[in-house]
């Protein structure tokens, strides 16, 4: 992400103030050159009570609250400026200082990502970002702009917006797989493809895209596919540093579950397959879903006693008892010529069974 810089306003000279000639404009600007934004802020407010069409008045209080780091109050105020002024003068400041205003405008645009709120909010954080845009030609405005629209649901905007990013940045990594993962999430999954492959193409080892590029093979059933990103997936992960691995373990769970489910399911690869549900279990001892397919490799491929052990460990760590997986461990019990244990566990599945379990 973007990493949001403190800026402090810098005031020149009192010239920025020629056109704005109410004494509490000239109380204010003293008071921001002492630091005092607080009292700066009181002397603006009462300039735009005096003169509510003074678009210097808004620009100052947004340099008060963003001199203070209040972003969204800052960013409302400079909106309010460039709405009232009909000179163009506040944009050309803002062009002029864009390490002050961009950077105000930018984080309250993007304000949507901690506070969780971009549905309920959409239009205050749009207009923010666009201004940003206004003040400073960059891609990153409308990466965000992007990402704005996915998470509030508005493909048409989304899809606009993306045309503009990357006519400025076509080799916008992050911008691809926002878009694919907005996607995935509606399950297009050929649109999703789409984002991804253009993704791969700027950046083929990258550990996240060939997951999900795996995922979306898996979702769509094509499983060939699936297998083939999933084993590049293990292999830049074992590229990956230390700190990286860790970030993406949950990943390599999953990938190790759903690899291990095609080889059980499709492939009829037990041997894989338990190596693979077993890699699962080993990033996530509590994973009881692998635990249970666990078991029904070790069955599939004749290893009773590991997949009575197995099942027992489930139904322990489940708190169930079920009838389905007592009658495969009479069946086990049988193989391994345990008749004594066989009946036990036959008798119990008949029980469990009369109980609907």
């Amino acid at each position: 992400m973007f990493s949001k810089v403190r800026f402090l306003v810098v005031i020149a000279s009192l010239l920025a103030f020629a056109a704005c000639n109410n004494q509490f404009m000239s109380s204010g600007i003293i008071y921001m050159q002492q630091n005092d934004f607080d009292k700066a802020i009181v002397q603006f407010n009462e300039a735009a009570k005096v003169e509510p069409n003074n678009a210097q008045a808004y620009l100052w209080l947004g340099k008060a609250y963003g001199s203070k780091q209040e972003y969204e109050t800052a960013a409302k105020y400079f909106v309010i400026a460039l709405d009232k002024d009909t000179s163009g003068k506040v944009l050309k400041e803002m062009k002029e200082t864009t390490e002050f205003y961009w950077p105000v405008l930018f984080n309250a645009g993007t304000g949507f990502l901690k506070n969780k709120d971009s549905k309920e909010r959409k239009n205050d954080y749009e207009s923010w970002l666009n201004k940003a845009e206004a003040v400073f030609d960059t891609s990153v405005n409308y990466d965000y702009l992007v990402l704005l629209y996915a998470e509030t649901g508005d493909e048409a905007k989304m899809v606009e917006t993306i045309s503009k990013a990357t006519a400025k940045n076509p080799k916008n990594l992050s911008l691809y797989f926002n878009v694919a993962k907005f996607y995935i999430g509606e399950e297009k999954f050929d649109d999703a493809k789409s984002y991804l492959q253009k993704a791969i193409e700027i950046d083929p080892t990258n550990t996240q895209i060939i997951y999900w590029m795996g995922e979306i093979n898996y979702s769509t059933k094509k499983f060939d596919d699936a297998i083939t990103f999933y084993k590049k997936f293990f292999d830049a992960y074992q590229a990956e540093d230390s700190l990286a691995k860790t970030r993406l373990d949950s990943y390599r769970g999953d990938a190790s579950f759903k690899m291990g489910k095609i080889y059980l399911e499709e492939k009829k690869k037990f041997a894989d397959a338990i190596n693979l549900f077993k890699t699962a279990l080993s990033i996530n001892s509590e994973d009881l879903e692998s635990m249970l397919n666990l078991g029904f490799s070790y069955y599939k491929n004749k290893n009773y006693a590991d997949a009575i052990t197995i099942f027992d460990d489930y139904m322990k760590k489940a708190n169930v008892e079920i009838s389905a997986l007592y009658y495969m461990k009479a069946d086990c019990y049988t193989r391994l010529k345990k008749d004594n244990e066989a009946i036990k566990a036959y008798d119990k599945a008949k029980e469990l069974e009369k109980q609907g379990k």
